[in-house]
C-alpha cells in the first residue's frame, strides 16, 4: 500500500510542471496576438496597462501604413493580397505591444468575444482613426491640395455595399479568431494566417461586389428608361450613377474607409486618373461600412467562438 501511496505522488508532481508550462504559454501567445481582457468574476476590470502609450502609438502607426498601403495599391488588381502581406508583417512588428489592431471592427469583435477590456476600446478607436487622419494629411501635403476627402455621402445607405461590407468582415474575423485560438501555431504563423484571412475576406466581398454593382447599375438604367431622360439633365451636383458604380470595392475597416475615396465621374469615364477641380471626391466612411463593419465582426468572431464551443463538446 506504502509503495502506490509513493508511485501516485511522484507521477503527478511530474505531471504538474507540464501542465503549469502548457497553460502558460498559451496564455503568453494569447495575449500577444489578441490582448484578451482579464475580467475578474462579477466585476468588470477598469485598469488601464502601464504601456498604454505605446499601445496608442502601434495603432496609430500600424493603421497610417496599412492605409497608404490601401490606397496606393487601389488600383492593383493584387489588392487583397498586398493589403494581407502588409497586415501580417505589421502584426509581426506590433504584435505584441498592442495586439495589432488596425481595424476599429477588430477591436470591436475581440470586444465582443470577451478578449479586450471595455475601457480600451476607445483608444483603440481613437489612435486607429488617428494613424488613418494621418495618412489623409499626408496625401493631401505631398499632391498639393488635391487628395481631399469630403463627407457628403456619409449618411448615405445602400443595402447592397451594407451586405459586401458585412460578409466580407465576418469572413476575415471568422479567420482570425480561428489562428488566435490555436495555441500550437507560432507567433509568425498566426501574423500570417491573420493577414491571409483578411485577403479572403477581401476576395469574398469583391465576388459579391461585382454583382451588387451590375445590380445596381441595371436598376438604374431601367429606371432612366422609363422616365425617359438623359444624363445632360442631371442637376448640378448630383451624380450620373447609383453610389454602388462609384464605390471600388469593400474596405473592410471604418479606419481605413475614412481615407478611401469614391470615384468620380472623370474617373469613371477614364478620362483623368485624378479627381478634376469641380469634383468632389467623397470618403467611403459611412453610416453603411461601420455599422456593417461591426456587425459582421461579432457575427464572425462569436460564430467561430460557437463552432469550436460545439465541436469541443461533442
Amino acid at each position: 500500500m506504502a509503495t502506490k501511496k509513493t508511485t501516485k505522488k511522484v507521477t503527478t508532481a511530474k505531471s504538474a510542471p507540464k501542465k503549469a508550462a502548457a497553460k502558460a504559454t498559451e496564455t503568453t501567445v494569447t495575449r500577444n496576438v489578441s490582448a484578451p481582457a482579464s475580467r475578474k468574476k462579477g466585476r468588470i476590470d477598469t485598469s488601464l496597462p502601464g504601456n498604454l502609450i505605446n499601445i496608442i502609438l502601434a495603432e496609430a502607426i500600424g493603421t497610417f501604413v496599412l492605409t497608404l498601403v490601401a490606397i496606393s495599391a487601389a488600383s492593383y488588381f493584387m489588392l487583397p493580397l498586398y493589403v494581407g502581406i502588409t497586415l501580417a508583417i505589421i502584426i509581426m512588428a506590433i504584435g505584441t505591444i498592442s495586439g495589432a489592431h488596425i481595424n476599429p471592427a477588430v477591436t470591436f469583435g475581440l470586444w465582443s468575444m470577451r478578449k479586450l477590456k471595455t475601457v480600451l476600446v476607445p483608444f483603440y478607436w481613437a489612435a486607429q482613426f488617428l494613424g488613418a487622419m494621418a495618412a489623409v494629411v499626408l496625401l493631401g501635403a505631398l499632391s498639393g491640395g488635391a487628395f481631399a476627402v469630403h463627407f457628403d455621402q456619409f449618411l448615405g445607405f445602400s443595402w447592397g455595399i451594407f451586405a459586401m461590407e458585412l460578409v466580407g468582415t465576418a469572413v476575415f474575423i471568422f479567420g482570425l479568431a480561428a489562428v488566435i485560438n490555436r495555441a500550437d501555431i507560432k507567433q509568425t504563423g498566426k501574423a500570417f494566417g491573420i493577414g491571409m484571412s483578411l485577403t479572403i475576406g477581401l476576395v469574398a466581398s469583391g465576388a459579391l461586389f461585382s454583382y451588387v454593382q451590375s445590380n445596381a447599375l441595371a436598376k438604374h438604367q431601367e429606371k432612366q428608361a422609363s422616365v425617359q431622360t438623359d444624363t445632360a439633365e442631371v442637376k448640378e451636383g448630383e451624380r450620373t450613377y447609383p453610389r454602388e458604380v462609384y464605390v471600388g470595392g469593400a474596405t473592410l475597416n471604418p479606419a481605413v474607409a475614412l481615407a478611401v475615396t469614391e470615384k468620380t465621374d472623370s474617373q469613371l469615364q477614364g478620362s483623368s486618373a485624378t479627381p478634376q477641380k469641380d469634383e468632389k471626391a467623397y470618403t467611403r466612411l459611412s453610416l453603411e461600412v461601420i455599422a456593417a463593419t461591426f456587425i459582421g465582426a461579432a457575427l464572425g468572431g462569436n460564430l467561430f467562438l460557437l463552432v469550436n464551443y460545439r465541436s469541443r463538446q461533442s
